[in-house]
């Protein structure tokens, strides 16, 4: 089934077939039930401490030269300017966890360092980052300091990833386009949604060096920040997994199926540029303008037809002119 098997309504099924310790058992069933885990103590101190000193004195430092967006609270893929950033990203027990978890090679492929609580509002990854198959996308939020409530502390609602992946599909009336003008339209949607939920809203309040693995589709935000000026160093990676088809529902029309397509994006462990495929077997996009592409290969020959047919029409056309 073209699902994670950590997600797959054949789970259990599954695992009695894996060959797996009695730690993995559990953190599989744990993410298959609640859709995260958390993994203590993980980082070493030395390289926490340094990915803090490169936060202030490369991704906060107004002086220093970035290429990447930055604000007062965040610095997204500050790994391009720190090697312990890098390190963080690809480390061995996270990286393997994921590679048990979702059975693919996993992809780090975007950062983001956090000086200061979010405080940012229920939502998904899969509004940002989805692929096809569906849900081979998780992040994982790593403490860089100890997360109290004074300093906004991350939240989720257990078990949410079993939900519908949410998009502009389900909102608004109309098929056009969107962009990040429109997403306050969803933050609204998910929180009407999480308002008449069951799923229990759950805080984080992590010691440094722990870390949260949570699934795509899990919904997710920041406290707020009780402590007015409290830090919360904090470190998001976002994953990918191999063989997969990525793009941004937030940028794609999800009611036409015109996709903002994610290609050519750096494989953060290995420096390398990450192609799509589905399962190994590659589509050609068709553009559409805009940004936005379509899957369909049958198309694609289609268009070769209809190419040749106006080069024909213009060779009679100049012919009987």
């Amino acid at each position: 089934m073209n699902l994670p098997w950590v997600e797959s309504p054949f789970f259990n099924e599954i695992l009695k077939t894996k060959n797996l310790t009695e730690e993995e058992k559990q953190l599989a069933t744990e993410y298959n039930k609640n859709g995260f885990v958390v993994l203590r103590n993980v980082f070493p101190e030395d390289v926490i401490d340094q990915v803090k000193a490169d936060m202030n004195q490369k991704g906060f430092n107004e002086d220093f030269p970035v290429t990447v967006y930055r604000d007062k609270t965040r610095i997204q893929d500050l790994w391009q300017y720190s090697d312990s950033t890098k390190q963080i990203s690809s480390n061995d027990t996270i990286m393997k966890t994921l590679e048990m978890l979702y059975d693919r090679e996993p992809i780090p492929f975007q950062t983001l360092n956090f000086k200061f609580g979010s405080q940012q509002r229920a939502h998904s990854d899969t509004i940002h980052f989805s692929s096809i198959p569906a849900r081979y996308m998780c992040g994982v939020w790593v403490a860089l300091e100890d997360v109290t409530p004074e300093n906004g502390a991350v939240f989720y609602y257990s078990g949410s990833h079993r939900m519908p992946e949410y998009n502009f599909a389900h909102i608004k009336d109309a098929p056009e386009d969107t962009t990040y003008n429109d997403y306050v339209q969803y933050e609204d949607f998910m929180q009407s949604i999480m308002n008449v939920s069951e799923f229990d809203k759950k805080f984080f309040y992590a010691k440094k060096g722990d870390a949260l693995i949570w699934s795509s589709n899990i919904i997710h935000g920041g406290s707020k920040v009780e402590a007015e000026g409290s830090t919360r160093y904090s470190q998001v990676t976002h994953y990918y997994f191999k063989d997969c088809i990525y793009y941004t529902p937030m940028l794609s029309n999800m009611v036409t199926n015109e996709l903002y397509l994610r290609n050519g994006f750096k494989n953060i462990k290995t420096g390398e540029s990450v192609q799509s495929n589905f399962n190994g077997h590659n589509i050609t996009p068709i553009s559409t303008g805009k940004d936005k592409s379509i899957l369909n290969n049958r198309l694609d020959e289609v268009k070769k037809i209809m190419d040749l047919v106006k080069l024909k029409n213009k060779i009679v056309n100049k012919l009987f002119k």
